[in-house]
């Protein structure tokens, strides 16, 4: 990339915004001014040396936490299909374990919402909102590729379009098996 092209700022805004894709908060971290954060952020993801940059940048992140980002993909699906609602909550609804040790267990992932709710007395109580377990199962089964999408078929002005990246994702025998197929697909067609 050339030195001319891509100043400190326009770098320093590139690792910024790789820490939580806000194009406005990354600007803001950068040293833009709060009030042109907004158009500066925006402005920057529109040039290609800062695009092919954080391209580059989040392809060595993936690469290197490529492992542990499988194991920890399936880890999350596991936990949400497997877990023990009596292991977080007692028979009143109240918590069994301190949120730390919730998150050290990893079921914190189990809980998709938390409520605050006064009953008919005006007394308080808290509503948890737990994970579907037969989504999760479903969604670790496609992971694991136990089930293989169907490819979509669309018929307009009597021609018949059949998704072939489905079909040939479906031929996968791996999730590293289905990454290669994808990357090769990427490169024939180019996204």
């Amino acid at each position: 990339m050339p030195e001319k092209e891509f100043n400190d700022r326009q770098r320093l805004f590139c690792i910024e915004y790789l820490k939580d894709f806000n194009a406005t908060q990354a600007a803001i971290r950068a040293g833009y001014s709060k009030k042109t954060a907004q158009q500066m952020g925006s402005e920057n993801l529109a040039k290609p040396v800062i695009q092919q940059e954080i391209s580059i940048q989040v392809k060595e992140m993936l690469a290197k936490a490529k492992i542990p980002l499988e194991k920890q993909i399936f880890d999350y699906w596991l936990k949400r299909a497997m877990y023990d609602v009596t292991e977080i909550i007692d028979l009143h609804g109240n918590l069994k374990i301190t949120e730390e040790h919730l998150r050290e267990k990893g079921l914190h992932v189990c809980i998709d919402g938390i409520e605050q709710r006064i009953n008919a007395k005006g007394e308080t109580y808290i509503k948890y909102k737990f994970a579907d377990k037969d989504k999760a199962v479903e969604m670790l089964q496609r992971y694991i590729g136990m089930i293989k999408e169907e490819p979509q078929i669309n018929i307009t002005n009597n021609t018949q379009m059949v998704d072939l990246k489905a079909i040939i994702l479906n031929q996968a025998k791996s999730p590293k098996d289905r990454e290669r197929i994808i990357s090769e697909l990427e490169k024939l067609t180019g996204h």
